[in-house]
Order: C-alpha cells, then structure tokens, then sequence
C-alpha cells in the first residue's frame, strides 16, 4: 500500500494480487502463531483451582480487544492509510513475539502440576 501510495509502483492486477497473497500469508502466519497462543496459553498456564475463572475474564479482555481493534479498523484507515495500520499492527505483533519468547516458559513434557510449581516459584 506504501508503495502505490508513493508513486513507486502503479496499480495493476500483479499490485492487486501481490497485496492479496500479502494478506493471506499474514493471516496463515497469525493463525499458526500469535493466533494460536492465547488459546494455547490459557488452556496450559492456568492453575487448575482457578482455570474457570481466569479463562473467563481472559477472553473477556480477548474479544474486548479484538472488538476495539475491528470497530476502529476503517477510521484508523482513513485517518493513517493502510500502510500505516499494517506498520503499526506489524510492530504490536512484534512486541507479542518477544513478550511470548521471554516471558513464557516451556511447557513441552510437564504437567500441569510442574507448571503451576514454576509459576509458584516466579511469583515467590
């Protein structure tokens, strides 16, 4: 979008297409990733006594988000353009990624009961 916006290539049915497969692969890649980890997350990290609960008000704030961002998505467009909301959405993922890298554990081959002892330990 940046670039036909700034004159560096002209729109055609290749631009169009390029933009399409774009939007695909970012909506594959979110779906195998960030998309993935909340649920993943939730389900894993939760200590059981409170599984109920916390998942509840989790995807409270889950869906609160993911409303403000798709009911401001065509005013923060027509304001900042497309490309401005792809750059800013691509830096929020990004900040995900670290946040998720460094700060969650590894949960592969540990039960529930590991888990909850490693949080235990951290908030001590």
């Amino acid at each position: 979008f940046l670039a036909v916006r700034m004159g560096w290539v002209s729109v055609s049915l290749w631009t169009g297409v390029t933009m399409m497969t774009a939007f695909v692969l970012v909506v594959a890649f979110y779906a195998i990733g960030p998309g993935v980890c909340v649920w993943l997350v939730l389900s894993e990290l939760m200590p059981g006594r409170i599984r109920a609960n916390g998942m509840s008000i989790a995807l409270f704030f889950n869906r609160g988000i993911a409303m403000a961002i798709s009911s401001t998505f065509l005013p923060w467009a027509g304001a900042w353009g497309y490309d401005g909301i792809c750059f800013t959405l691509a830096a929020c993922t990004v900040v995900y990624f670290f946040t998720v890298a460094f700060f969650m554990p590894e949960t592969k081959g540990r039960t529930l009961e590991e888990i909850e002892s490693l949080f235990e330990r951290r908030s001590a």
